[in-house]
């Protein structure tokens, strides 16, 4: 039997991250006594579930008193030597006191020490004097972390019931049309949110993607809008830039009518949802460059989703990625914003980047419009690259 023995630390990864690669089949997590009770039930589910890991035992140990710590962890070694089990020291995220107490004890019992450096996700061991080693003694099995397994691991759900259908593009000609699309947004930013919002107040298409209305009614709106767009010269200045790619067609201009058709109902839905198509974007380079991309994820807090709504603490994440042990987090905000919506776009990326990523989790603020100095530095004291 194969027993590793670990530090239970507040990183979920570093919990798992030998399990997750070679064939264990017991565990013993020593911990102090406020950690094992925040952790002990993500971490023994996961090891359970997905590691295949058959035995979990969670030890609480001294913040600092060292020969009680060397006594339990004796103990425990002690314990599966009799048994006749195979024994392993994990020491990747381990705390300084446990970490020199598992220096001691592996030179005593001779039990080889290794850890995992998580971001190039390699395995470093230390089995000097040891008969044996994990690299060399143990069967390898890769579990495969996914997105879904990540927030599983941290205590959460992906609630895939919200997930909207405008986020599917993984046809190649709706893929062409998101990129037609950007180039409009990109020709247009300070104008691109008031002409989304416009169109979903006051030129509502037919179910043949038609919109008809009387230009004096399209005049009036236009005049009655708070926002920057407000002649019709304009309007009809970004109807002819989609025209021009494709997105629209059809379109009828007279003294009495304003109409034209949407191409189809995904171009029309992305313009409806302005900020959606800096979101696809975005989506769609980061895809090529991860091993898993997702676009529009829903995160449920505590793992459960209850079936009325409200009950669920859900964070919606614009784009989620994860490459090998290490996600990215990417909040994709469109259009002008003030200090107050880009320090709250900051704090809101931050909160659920570590609840749901830990401190391996790389953090991106997309946006169209260049923040300032100050709130440039307050991302980088806060760890979030700014695109």
């Amino acid at each position: 039997m194969v027993t590793v023995f670990e530090f239970l630390g507040e990183e979920a990864i570093e919990n798992v991250i030998t399990c997750l690669n070679y064939r264990v089949d017991k565990v013993v997590l020593f911990g102090h006594h406020e950690m094992i009770l925040s952790q002990k039930e993500n971490t023994e589910r996961f090891l359970k579930e997905l590691c295949g890991v058959k035995t979990v035992v969670f030890q609480p140990l001294s913040y600092s008193d060292m020969q009680s710590v060397l006594n339990k962890m004796r103990m425990e070694i002690d314990y599966e030597l009799e048994q006749g089990s195979d024994i392993y020291f994990d020491i990747t995220g381990g705390e300084s006191l446990i970490l020199v107490a598992f220096g001691m004890l592996s030179k005593e019992y001779k039990a080889p020490i290794h850890m995992f450096d998580i971001p190039k996700g390699r395995l470093v061991e230390f089995d000097e004097g040891a008969e044996r080693s994990l690299s060399r003694n143990v069967c390898p099995h890769k579990v495969r972390l996914t997105l879904e397994k990540l927030i599983r691991m941290h205590g959460g759900t992906i609630n895939h019931y919200l997930q909207k259908e405008i986020k599917d593009v993984s046809d190649k000609a709706l893929q062409d049309d998101v990129d037609s699309l950007w180039q409009i947004v990109k020709a247009y930013p300070d104008h691109w949110n008031p002409f989304s919002e416009f169109l979903r107040g006051n030129m509502v298409p037919d179910e043949e993607l038609m919109v008809y209305e009387r230009l004096d009614t399209v005049i009036e709106a236009l005049a009655a809008s708070a926002t920057v767009l407000r002649s019709v010269k304009k309007l009809d200045e970004m109807i002819d830039a989609l025209a021009a790619v494709g997105l629209v067609t059809d379109i009828v201009r007279t003294a009495e009518i304003y109409s034209f058709r949407f191409k189809n109902r995904e171009v029309k839905e992305w313009i409806w949802e302005g900020g959606s198509i800096l979101e696809l974007h975005t989506y769609l380079h980061e895809k090529e460059n991860n091993e898993e991309c997702v676009v529009g994820v829903h995160l449920d807090w505590d793992g459960f989703i209850h079936p009325q709504p409200g009950q669920d603490v859900v964070n919606e994440v614009d784009i989620l990625a994860l490459n090998g042990y290490i996600p990215t987090f990417i909040s994709c905000k469109s259009g002008k914003m003030s200090g107050m919506q880009i320090l709250h776009a900051l704090y809101e990326l931050d909160t659920v980047a570590k609840r749901f990523g830990g401190r391996y989790a790389k953090k991106v603020l997309v946006t169209i419009r260049e923040p300032g100095e100050v709130h440039r530095e307050r991302a980088e004291e806060m760890g979030i690259e700014i695109r």
